[in-house]
């Protein structure tokens, strides 16, 4: 009796755990969320406010549209993934902001996806749009505010994950920054703009935390050249 009381209480223990452990990894996902949601808010409105003072533009109609769709996203929090079909819409309309932003200097390559080949795989929502930021931010904007990004998306022939490669002709990053980027130890936050750079990590995070630690990020970076960030996520049944 005293054997088959101590493993009801072990089991007992291990289950409140696992239950504390599944509680514990969903709050730090929503953290993680809210971390970069109103991040890329804050600075559409600025980006919408200095170009409606500056001149009277149907752009500013487009900005406003654009937003109007972010919005609408971020309202479905509740809605850990959607299809890759609605990140790269996304990705789309954040950059269309950007690109009023930056008066037609910066420029956008994706592809258009095929439902039926890529209706399989779900991604966190908002996981393009700040890698994206990222990239305009800390590899274009520094060497002047012209350049281009490029996404591309293809199957990984050994196990079936989606691979997407989000790239930048920047000014690129050494190693050392790379891996700090990915460690959580390369979140700038400057005084003025606090809200201007999320880092890569936290992207990273999110990833490991949907789909396990065998997925998330690898950047690829060359000083004056340009970064590579390739995102890996499963195929699974879409809800």
């Amino acid at each position: 009796r005293g054997v088959n009381k101590l493993s009801q209480s072990v089991s007992s223990l291990m289950e409140s755990r696992i239950e504390d452990e599944k509680q514990r990894l969903d709050l730090e996902y929503r953290m993680l969320q809210n971390q970069i949601s109103p991040h890329f808010i804050y600075n559409t409105l600025n980006s919408i406010k200095w170009m409606a003072t500056i001149q009277h533009a149907p752009g500013v109609a487009e900005m406003v549209t654009a937003l109007s769709r972010l919005l609408k996203s971020v309202s479905k929090g509740s809605q850990k993934l959607v299809p890759l079909e609605d990140e790269f819409s996304l990705l789309e309309d954040y950059f269309t902001i950007q690109r009023y932003r930056y008066g037609g200097t910066i420029s956008l390559t994706a592809p258009n996806l095929d439902g039926e080949e890529w209706g399989g795989y779900l991604i966190p929502r908002f996981t393009l749009q700040p890698l994206a930021e990222n990239a305009i931010f800390h590899g274009i904007e520094p060497k002047g505010g012209v350049g281009r990004l490029w996404v591309d998306i293809r199957h990984d022939p050994d196990g079936g994950d989606a691979l997407i490669d989000l790239s930048d002709d920047g000014v690129g990053m050494e190693e050392e920054q790379v891996q700090q980027l990915l460690s959580g130890g390369g979140q700038q936050r400057g005084e003025e703009e606090p809200f201007r750079h999320v880092g890569l990590w936290s992207v990273h995070r999110l990833l490991q935390l949907s789909f396990g630690p065998g997925y998330g990020l690898v950047v690829r970076s060359v000083p004056g050249q340009g970064t590579i960030v390739t995102i890996r996520i499963p195929k699974q049944p879409q809800y």
